[in-house]
C-alpha cells in the first residue's frame, strides 16, 4: 500500500519482507497530497503539481527483492491549486478521463491539460464561479461504477475563505449529477469511497469514520478515530484509515474531535487504523513517530507484496534501470564493463594532458 504525508512531503510505501516482516519504503516527492492506483502505474498530486510513476518490474534493491518498482515518468504543473483527492481513469457522465482532481483552491472538480493549468470540468452549484479562494474546501472525490459520483466539501460557502468560518458543522456529501446534498451537517468530511451500496467516509472534525447510504440523508459512525482522519481504503473486510495530530496553534484545536480527545486522556495519533466493516473494531493499527505528524491519503495496491520507489533519484541502488518498449524491435544491451586500466595520456598538436 502508499500513503502520502504533504506535511514531510513524503510518499511511502508500506509492504512485507521475504519473512514477513513490514517493510517500508519513503521518499521525498514534494506536499504529496492525493494518490490513485492504476494497473501499471501510481499518480501521485501534491499542492501544485501531480506526478505519475510507471511500475517498470520487479528488482533487487539493498539485498531486498521488490516485485514492483514505482518509477516516474510524467509530471504536470497545475501551479496552486492545493490539489487533494484525485482519480485516475474515471469518467464524468460518459466523458472518460486520465485524470480528475479535486482543485481545493479554485473550488472545483478539474482535470489535467498539456496547455492549460488546468480544466474545470465541474464545481457546487453554490459556487458563483472559480477564484482561488478556497470557498467551500472540496476535497473528496468518489468513483462509483467507475464515474465521479460524489464529491466532500467543508461548507456551502461562496465567500473567500468561507468554510474556515462555518466549516466546522455544515460539511456536505454531494451528488454530482445533481448537485443536490446526500448527506449534510457533517464536520469537515474527507475521503469519501463508494462500497457495498452505501458511501464510507471520515466525519474529520468528530473523529468518526462510517458510511452514508444514499436517500437516507444520514451518516451513521461505526467507529472512533483517535486522530484527524484523512485517507481511506477499502481493503475486503476492512477500512485502512490515516490519521494525523493536531497543529498546536490551528483551528482544528477547537474542533470537536479534540474535546472528545481530551475527554477520554487521548492524544492525538498520527498512524494508520485498520477498521473491521462488520464489527467497527480497531483490528490493526501503526503510530508513525517523529518529523512525521500529518497524513493526508491511503491507497491499496492490489497484487504487489513489496514494492519499491527510487523517487527522483538518478537510479537504484543496485542498478540503474531504463525501460524501453519491447515492440519496437530494438534491442537494448548492457553497457561494456569499464576498464581498470589507468587510461592513456592525451596528446594532439603538442598539447599534452
Amino acid at each position: 500500500m502508499a500513503f502520502s504525508t504533504y506535511q514531510s512531503e513524503r510518499l511511502f510505501l508500506l509492504g512485507l519482507d521475504a519473512d514477513g516482516s513490514l517493510l517500508g519504503v519513503e521518499r521525498v516527492v514534494g506536499a504529496a497530497m492525493g494518490l490513485a492506483v492504476e494497473r501499471d502505474g501510481l499518480w501521485v498530486a501534491s499542492r501544485g503539481q501531480i506526478w505519475r510513476f510507471a511500475n517498470i518490474g520487479p528488482a533487487r534493491v539493498g539485498g531486498i527483492d521488490h516485485d514492483a518498482v514505482y518509477s516516474p515518468r510524467s509530471g504536470t504543473i497545475t501551479g496552486p491549486c492545493d490539489i487533494h483527492d484525485i482519480l485516475a481513469g474515471a469518467r464524468l457522465g460518459e466523458r472518460p478521463f486520465e485524470l480528475l482532481f479535486a482543485n481545493t483552491l479554485f473550488n472545483c472538480v478539474a482535470t489535467i491539460d498539456r496547455n492549460a493549468n488546468f480544466v474545470p470540468v465541474w464545481k457546487p452549484p453554490f459556487i458563483s464561479g472559480l477564484s482561488p479562494e478556497d470557498r467551500c474546501h472540496l476535497n473528496g472525490l468518489c468513483a462509483r461504477d467507475g464515474r465521479l459520483t460524489y464529491v466532500t466539501c467543508c461548507a456551502p460557502s461562496d465567500a473567500p475563505g468561507g468554510w474556515r468560518r462555518d466549516g466546522s458543522a455544515h460539511g456536505l456529501l454531494l451528488d454530482v449529477a445533481s448537485g443536490e446534498s446526500v448527506a449534510g451537517d457533517l464536520c469537515m468530511p474527507h475521503s469519501p469511497r463508494w462500497r457495498d451500496d452505501r458511501v464510507w467516509l471520515v466525519n474529520s472534525g468528530l473523529g468518526e469514520f462510517g458510511f452514508v447510504i444514499p436517500g437516507t440523508g444520514k451518516f451513521e459512525p461505526i467507529c472512533a478515530c483517535p486522530g484527524f482522519a484523512r485517507g481511506l481504503t477499502l481493503v475486503g473486510g476492512f477500512a485502512i484509515i490515516g490519521l494525523s495530530t493536531l497543529r498546536a496553534s490551528d483551528a482544528l484545536r477547537r474542533l470537536p474531535l479534540a474535546e472528545r480527545l481530551n475527554a477520554r486522556g487521548l492524544a492525538p495519533r498520527c498512524g494508520l487504523l485498520v477498521v473491521d466493516l462488520a464489527t467497527g473494531s480497531v483490528a490493526h493499527w501503526l503510530t508513525i513517530t517523529g518529523v512525521v505528524s500529518e497524513l493526508y491519503d491511503v491507497a491499496f495496491i492490489p497484487g504487489i507484496r513489496a514494492p519499491f520507489t527510487a523517487g527522483f533519484s538518478a537510479a537504484l541502488e543496485d542498478q540503474a534501470r531504463m525501460l524501453i518498449p519491447a515492440s519496437t524491435g530494438f534491442p537494448l544491451q548492457p553497457p561494456h564493463p569499464k576498464s581498470a586500466e589507468p587510461a592513456l595520456p592525451f596528446r594532439h598538436e603538442g598539447i599534452e594532458a
